[in-house]
């Protein structure tokens, strides 16, 4: 896997074979920016279920300001800060260890600022079942204002679901694209009743 543009263009990633690690397609990855070119310049990035870091590692590369790396796997999280040291990206970033679920009870860290681009690239089962799919998005919800800025760009990466509803109240879906087994649905996190965070 590579990065396809930017600064650290053409540099290989490692990756790890791990069951749940499941990279996003090159082809997907250059829609994707393609979308969302206008918004990651200075944009400060909050990669949920990182992975090896390819996402966040892009945008960084792209001109992105700053990018937070969650993910719960130790072997990943090494490998994240691995690539970020290989691509020179270390003093623009940040990991952390932990389940996604939890980040709402955690304070960010020192210096962080709400991200105004989100990626989350979960397991494909926790956007196919209905109940864990709701937990996500709750989730993700639970983070506006103190991780994720109102106003916000959301990604989320499942398999194709077209048509599918999604029970939130604070992310409006903007844009969806199908590339072969994948799907990508963009949210806009929007302002709170009364515009409050």
């Amino acid at each position: 896997m590579r990065i396809i543009s930017g600064e650290a263009r053409g540099r290989k990633l490692r990756t790890l074979d791990v069951p749940h690690l499941r990279p996003m397609l090159d082809r997907v990855r250059v829609a994707l920016f393609s979308i969302i070119r206008e918004r990651i310049p200075g944009a400060r990035v909050l990669d949920l279920f990182s992975g090896c870091g390819a996402l966040g590692i892009e945008t960084l590369s792209r001109g992105a300001e700053r990018c937070l790396f969650v993910e719960h796997d130790p072997k990943l999280v090494k490998l994240i800060e691995q690539n970020l040291e290989m691509c020179r990206m270390t003093e623009r970033a940040a990991t952390l260890r932990m389940d996604f679920l939890f980040l709402a009870n955690r304070r960010p860290p020192a210096g962080f600022e709400c991200a105004s681009l989100v990626f989350a690239d979960p397991p494909y089962a926790m956007v196919e079942d209905p109940n864990v799919r709701a937990e996500l998005l709750a989730g993700i919800e639970r983070l506006i204002g103190q991780w994720i800025a109102p106003g916000a760009t959301v990604m989320l990466h499942h398999k194709p679901a077209p048509y599918m509803l999604w029970a939130t109240k604070r992310l409006r879906c903007f844009d969806r694209r199908v590339y072969g087994n994948s799907q990508i649905t963009l949210f806009q996190v929007e302002e709170a009743a009364g515009g409050k965070a």
